[in-house]
């Protein structure tokens, strides 16, 4: 009797052995595919993002752009403004050649496939099936402004390169959304005035480089916090 209800009892813990390990099977294949699923929606942000700064960098150089430079970085798209001709010194209205420029820059915007993905059809269902798993496609225009770590002239109204730099990148991105026609929503706007210097403030040529506009266009899907 004994090895009767041994054996049944050992039967029945290996049939449940066997459940637990079906279910860890399963929940492991759903956390692959998961992760499969949301590789491919990267590998597709990562396409848009590089067609857009294929087709941009193309315009800038046909355009013959002299002030605004295009680079794939991993953030985005990025716009570079960086020359000695863009502001004047100690100012935060931009020059009327780099007007000019940013008046074609943001025709560039408002034909950009990124900002405008929704305009393909094939885009479209992707962007829609990605909003039933609660996932919001958000472009971005971000304008920030730098500069070197010369002082502010005292008898200048700003106060400091904070909001020097502020107040540049405010300059061009009205310019970009006013020319682009594009929704407000999608620019934003920071200054970081001498804190994030990509050459040393110790050479003029260093300085040169550090006082720029960067424009970066990027895109990405976010959870929905409404659902």
């Amino acid at each position: 009797m004994n090895i009767v209800m041994t054996r049944a009892k050992s039967a029945w813990l290996l049939a449940f052995g066997d459940v637990v390990t079906l279910l860890i099977t399963f929940f492991i294949m759903m956390i692959a595919l998961h992760k499969g699923e949301i590789t491919k929606i990267q590998q597709w942000v990562e396409k848009q993002i590089t067609e857009t700064y294929q087709v941009l960098d193309a315009q800038v150089k046909n355009q013959d752009l002299k002030m605004i430079s295009v680079q794939r970085t991993v953030r985005g798209v990025q716009l570079t403004i960086q020359s000695d001709n863009a502001f004047k010194s100690g100012e935060y209205v931009p020059t009327e050649q780099l007007q000019k420029e940013l008046v074609a820059t943001g025709e560039m915007l408002k034909n950009s496939a990124l900002l405008n993905i929704e305009e393909s059809a094939e885009n479209r269902e992707v962007i829609q099936r990605a909003k039933a798993d609660g996932m919001q496609w958000l472009p971005e225009v971000i304008v920030e402004g730098h500069t070197d770590n010369d002082k502010i002239d005292p008898l200048s109204t700003l106060r400091n390169n904070f909001f020097l730099s502020t107040l540049r990148a405010q300059s061009v991105m009205q310019i970009l959304y006013k020319e682009s026609g594009l929704a407000a929503e999608l620019f934003s706007v920071s200054g970081y005035g001498e804190w994030q210097n990509i050459a040393s403030n110790d050479t003029e040529q260093g300085k040169r480089q550090n006082r720029r506009v960067e424009i970066l266009l990027t895109a990405s899907f976010q959870k929905n916090n409404e659902n």
